[in-house]
Formats: C-alpha cells, sequence, structure tokens
C-alpha cells in the first residue's frame, strides 16, 4: 500500500494499528498492509470496528450511571434521579411513575451485566490466497462478522485499483478487474481452471 494511505489508515486508527511499525519478533503489522485497491475495504473495517467498541464503552458508561441512580434512590437519594429524569420535571404524573419504577421494578439483566467489548488490535493485514485477511485480538462475535465480510467483499475487489475484480491465477492468486490481470498476465478467472 502508498505510504500516504498506510499513514491515513494508522493516524484515523490509532487504537487498531497501534502496532504498526512494531518489532517484528512481536507483531507482523511491521510489514504494513496489502494493496492500495483495499484501501476502502480496511479503512470502512476499522470504523465501524471502532464505532462499534466506543459505542458500547458508551452503553456500559450509561448503564453504570443508571444503576448508581437507582442504588441512590433506593437508599432515599434522589438527586442523580431527579437529574436523569429532568426531562420530564414538568410532568409530575410522569415523574411519580419513574419514581416508582425506580424503586419497585426488577433491574432488567442487560443493565446488570453488560461486558466490555476488548479493543481489538490488528496482528497481520495481508492479502492471501487473492484475499484480504485481517488478524487481530480483542472484539467480540458482531466484530467477527464484520471481518469475514470485509475479507468476503476483497474476493470480488481488485487489490490495486479498487474496482470490480475477480480471483486470477493458478500458482499465485490475485484479485484483479480485467485491466491489471491483462497486464500482469493473470487471464484466467481461478474458477474457471479445472
Amino acid at each position: 500500500m502508498r505510504e500516504d494511505l498506510d499513514k491515513k489508515l494508522c493516524e484515523k486508527y490509532p487504537k487498531i494499528f497501534r502496532d504498526r511499525h512494531g518489532d517484528m519478533m512481536t507483531t507482523a503489522m511491521c510489514w504494513g498492509f496489502p494493496g492500495d485497491g483495499w484501501f476502502n475495504i480496511i479503512d470502512r473495517l476499522c470504523a465501524n470496528i471502532q464505532w462499534h467498541i466506543d459505542q458500547k464503552a458508551k452503553q456500559i458508561e450509561t448503564n453504570q450511571k443508571y444503576l448508581q441512580m437507582i442504588a441512590d434512590a433506593r437508599l432515599g437519594n434522589f438527586d442523580l434521579f431527579y437529574k436523569h429524569f429532568n426531562w420530564c420535571k414538568d410532568r409530575p404524573d410522569l415523574l411519580e411513575k419513574y419514581r416508582k419504577e425506580v424503586l419497585e421494578d426488577e433491574i432488567p439483566d442487560w443493565r446488570k451485566e453488560d461486558p466490555e467489548i476488548p479493543q481489538v488490535v490488528a496482528d497481520q493485514v495481508k492479502e492471501k490466497y487473492g484475499t484480504l485477511r485481517f488478524y487481530y485480538h480483542g472484539g467480540d462475535d458482531v466484530i467477527d462478522g464484520m471481518v469475514r465480510m470485509a475479507e468476503a467483499m476483497s474476493a470480488v475487489t481488485c487489490e490495486v485499483c479498487g474496482n470490480p475484480g475477480t480471483q486470477r491465477g493458478g500458482g499465485w492468486i490475485l484479485t484483479l478487474c480485467d485491466a491489471h490481470a491483462n497486464s500482469a498476465g493473470y487471464y484466467e478467472n481461478v474458477n474457471d481452471i479445472a
């Protein structure tokens, strides 16, 4: 990948690519990224990964504040309760309804136990058998699905220019558009080789 695109990914996603220039004894990220054509796939993948992690962290913070508000209210301190429900201060009926719920209702399980998503850190981003491979640690099942989708998209995206492409070659497989396949001498679609 061109140096400017490499730098752009590292600057936009410093948490994910924190090991980009790490020692080759500890990370394979020192080898960089595959072709320019997959820049947009990698960029969108990382944007979605980081958004998912950050949103989950905000949700956990909100849940913790809510649980603290409930705990305080049940001990007779309604300061956080009135701050939390400030939007309905002109509706005493609603305020009383929420006060009863806070004092009497069971706390939903999704409010109680909400595990944090470990930060995704890329271990290696490369091309293998004509598709993107994004190896990482951290994350959750949702992020695993995002990575699988990005890898699948790379199988139909030219790794040189980003145009629609197909997997080509017999020995070394690359995903290329017609123009880049012809210029590289890859004439056959991998799926057509018997």
